[in-house]
């Protein structure tokens, strides 16, 4: 009888073992979805941002008709974080190609 009692009380054990490892996992795996849902959003959010930004700036200068070099070269560095380091889609870089046909304006 009390091995049986022994026996009974060890595979209850190992159950709710294996029981709390499990809800621990699913914890894990559940806050971890969480947090690639909140950087997805906040990588979006950015993606959007940087997007708006390129764009004002450049038809601004599309707008002036000339651009500097370094403001050429600033929207350059703002299209390759957006498009590569964001996984821009493309939006901006018919605007870029405008901004690369503007003469430049060598008095500023």
């Amino acid at each position: 009888m009390g091995e049986m009692v022994l026996g009974f009380l060890g595979g209850a054990c190992g159950a709710a073992l294996v029981t709390g490892i499990f809800s621990l996992i699913s914890y894990k795996i559940k806050r971890n979805d969480d947090k690639e849902d909140r950087e997805d959003i906040a990588n979006k959010a950015l993606r959007y941002l940087m997007l708006y930004i390129i764009q004002e700036r450049a038809k601004s200068h599309i707008k002036d008709g000339t651009i500097t070099l370094d403001e050429r070269r600033s929207l350059h560095h703002w299209h390759k974080l957006y498009h590569d380091g964001l996984g821009g889609n493309g939006d901006a870089d018919d605007l870029m190609a405008a901004v690369d046909n503007l003469p430049l304006d060598v008095d500023e």
